[in-house]
């Protein structure tokens, strides 16, 4: 039996050609964020579609989108209150007091209240107006007078398509 010595170590560097090795031939878990350089990366097929979305259709998991499909998927950027009043009195029909939304923007929800005390004022029936830009209020008074409020609830909404 014979043995041989190695008459010098040999560095693993000078063994395996640089670039040569392919994903599947290193130890699991061997590369970490620590060895990437992140400049060095593209961009995650999918983010690409987030990233140029114009619709929220397309931008499901987009910040923002430019277009939306439905209304229910238009973002809300900002909400604005338009307040109307009137002044409720005795009368066979109910006072019918509407708050318009700014232009461009769109109504969202509403409602109505009265500032009577004694107790004979009340909201009939409230709703969206046609067209959707503003809310409307019906207000019957039994006796005395009293002030009706009426608040739009606004939004600028995104185009639909």
């Amino acid at each position: 039996m014979s043995a041989v010595a190695a008459s010098r170590l040999v560095n693993g560097n000078s063994l395996i050609k640089v670039n040569s090795l392919s994903g599947n031939r290193l130890k699991s878990g061997s590369v970490t964020g620590k060895q990437i350089k992140a400049s060095t990366l593209g961009t995650v097929p999918s983010a690409v579609t987030a990233q140029t979305a114009t619709t929220a259709e397309t931008a499901t998991t987009a910040n923002t989108a430019t277009t939306a499909t439905t209304a229910g998927s238009a973002p809300i950027a900002k909400v604005t209150y338009a307040t109307a009043t009137g002044n409720v009195s005795p009368t066979n029909s109910p006072l019918a007091v509407t708050a318009t939304c700014p232009s461009g923007m769109t109504v969202v929800g509403g409602g109505g209240q009265v500032a009577d005390e004694s107790g004979s004022a009340f909201l009939d029936d409230s709703y969206p107006i046609s067209g959707k830009n503003g809310w409307t209020a019906d207000f019957v008074e039994n006796s005395g007078s009293t002030t009706a409020t009426v608040t739009a609830i606004c939004a600028p909404a995104a185009a639909t398509s």
